[in-house]
Order: C-alpha cells, then structure tokens, then sequence
C-alpha cells in the first residue's frame, strides 16, 4: 500500500480536489462533526485469539466545500479513530465527490479520496503513515444535519497472516454552522 504510484495518485487527487472545485470563490462551506465508526472486516483474523475491532470509538472534523451550482464537491478530513486492531491512530485527507438528491430529503454522494492513516500494522501496536486511494460514498440528510460516511478499504499488508482484509467502514457525522 504504501508506494510511490499510490503518493502520486493520492497527491493528484488532492490537487484535483483543490483546483477543480468549480467557483471556488462562490463556495460555501459546510461543517460536520466526525464520530464513531462501524465496519465490517470480511475475514476473521489470523492471529490466534484476536478479533477485528469493528466499533471504533473516535472523533474528527469534516470540512464540505460547496457549489450551489455544481454537483461536485471537496471534502477535507481528520481526525483519531481506535483501527482494527484497536489502537488510536490518526487519519486526513481530500475526497472528490459526486452529490445527488433523490428526494427533498435524502443527498448521497459517491467519489474518491486520497488519504493517510497512521495505525496499527501488526498485533503488537507499531504504527506507520499509510498513504490510501480509496472508494467513498455518503448518505444524509439533505438538510446536513446528519450523515454516515463509507469507506471501501481493500486487503493490505504482507501475505504472511498479519494483512488487513477488505473491509467496509462508516463514520457517522453530524453537521454544525
């Protein structure tokens, strides 16, 4: 996961993110208060007697730029999370998204975001920065209030047992002016 094709796509997506934001001037900005996450790990793990953190206690600040006249937007993000091997570790990044609202009270928003994590690779606690292109999507609110975000994160790590299988992750936000 961590190599120089994924820095330079995860660096493109950031700047992608900034230049292209259209009417960047015009924009409006939309906070949300990051909470605790769910996920779902699709294997079990293979380190004897351990199991895969899938509440993660947690807590961050997301920041929406918006275009009233665009269906795109650029979301910022960071924040500490409790991983999947349950220790505390640190996230940021960009994610370009694409924003619909099928009814007056629903948007969803499907994109792509270029992160990094600081967390737990092995059992043990050691911790690295892990730079991550990665699948998002959103549900809410249309009003803002409040949300879940959606990570698709796939297998990373070494193939001696200690990986991090595929996993899907929502983050509940809540909105504040």
């Amino acid at each position: 996961l961590m190599n120089a094709p994924i820095l330079v796509a995860s660096a493109a997506v950031v700047a992608a993110a900034a230049w292209c934001n259209p009417a960047q001037a015009a924009s409006s900005q939309q906070w949300f208060l990051q909470t605790a996450a769910l996920s779902h790990h699709f294997e079990p793990t293979r380190a004897p007697g351990r199991e895969w953190n899938e509440t993660h206690a947690g807590l961050g600040l997301e920041r929406r730029d918006i275009n009233p006249d665009s269906a795109w937007q650029v979301r910022w993000t960071g924040g500490v999370l409790r991983d999947s091997r349950s220790f505390w570790g640190g996230y940021g990044g960009a994610a370009y998204m694409r924003q619909w609202r099928p009814s007056g009270q629903v948007e969803a928003s499907l994109g792509v975001g270029a992160f990094a994590f600081y967390r737990a690779v092995d059992w043990s606690g050691r911790r690295q920065w892990m730079p991550a292109l990665l699948p998002t999507a959103s549900i809410g609110a249309a009003n803002g209030s409040f949300g879940v975000n959606i990570v698709y994160v796939p297998r990373f790590g070494k193939s001696d047992g200690s990986a991090t299988p595929p996993t899907l992750c929502g983050q509940f936000v809540f909105g504040f002016r």
